[in-house]
């Protein structure tokens, strides 16, 4: 059994869609094989990307199917009401939920394809010094526009922030993807816009250049700003050390 929610403006899809779901495609791309499956496909001659969720355990399988909503149902309306906010994403094309023994299975988000560089990439250039200055300014100012909009994105990865220069406004611009864990409504604290920055994972110094940029532009304390900074940088290096230790223990 399937639950299928198609955007109106893609309902000619439908039938490519189950196709897809039961997996009768070909990936033009792989972008992710990992815990869950990004992939580039084609369907009627344009492209799209299709993320496949990983099954969950059977505990999730019932808490997705009873008490919460799928991480693919997630990311489709978060993404609608990105874009109502007028945040820039993907446009969300469908989401599927698959259901087996009346418990759900597996989750399906389907949105459009943007060819856009990635902020990862970015700050790549930013570490070695060769980044565009006017770029970490207008991410500044897109960060400090969803904040204004009252939204946190909760997995802030560098690699889920597009962005490509837009020649007629003299600006870049920038696209969240990923959006199966947001939240609206508050405007995020001190702390919580930089354990955002950190969970960019980029190099310490960029990081610390983000975190006096956004001191700057709000008018917020530094200094509390580079506290909020510094202990969710040394609680990530905590943790992952943590991880190491028994990762090596149990060899």
């Amino acid at each position: 059994m399937m639950k299928i929610c198609i955007n109106p403006q893609y309902e000619y899809l439908r039938k490519d869609i189950i196709r897809v779901v039961s997996g009768d495609y070909v990936a033009v791309k792989v972008y992710c094989h990992r815990r869950n499956i990004v992939e580039k496909i084609v369907m009627q001659g344009r492209e799209y990307v299709v993320k496949t969720y990983k099954r969950p355990n059977l505990f999730n399988r019932i808490v997705y199917t009873f008490l919460r909503k799928s991480k693919a149902e997630r990311a489709f309306q978060n993404a609608r009401r990105l874009l109502d906010l007028g945040i820039d994403t993907p446009v969300p094309v469908a989401y599927v939920n698959v259901y087996k023994g009346a418990l759900f299975s597996q989750g399906f988000y389907i949105s459009e394809f943007v060819s856009y560089g990635t902020m990862r990439e970015a700050f790549m250039d930013v570490n070695s010094g060769g980044v565009d200055v006017s770029l970490k300014k207008d991410f500044m100012s897109f960060a400090l526009f969803l904040h204004g909009k009252n939204v946190l994105p909760l997995d802030f990865n560098s690699g889920n922030i597009f962005y490509h220069y837009d020649a007629v406004a003299g600006e870049y611009r920038f696209a969240l993807t990923d959006t199966n864990r947001m939240r609206f409504g508050k405007r995020p604290s001190v702390f919580e816009v930089m354990r955002s920055f950190e969970q960019f994972g980029v190099q310490v110094d960029a990081l610390y250049k983000l975190a006096v940029y956004y001191s700057s532009y709000t008018g917020r304390d530094l200094e509390l700003s580079m506290f909020a900074f510094l202990y969710y940088r040394l609680r990530s290096r905590v943790k992952h050390a943590f991880k190491d230790n028994v990762c090596r223990y149990h060899k």
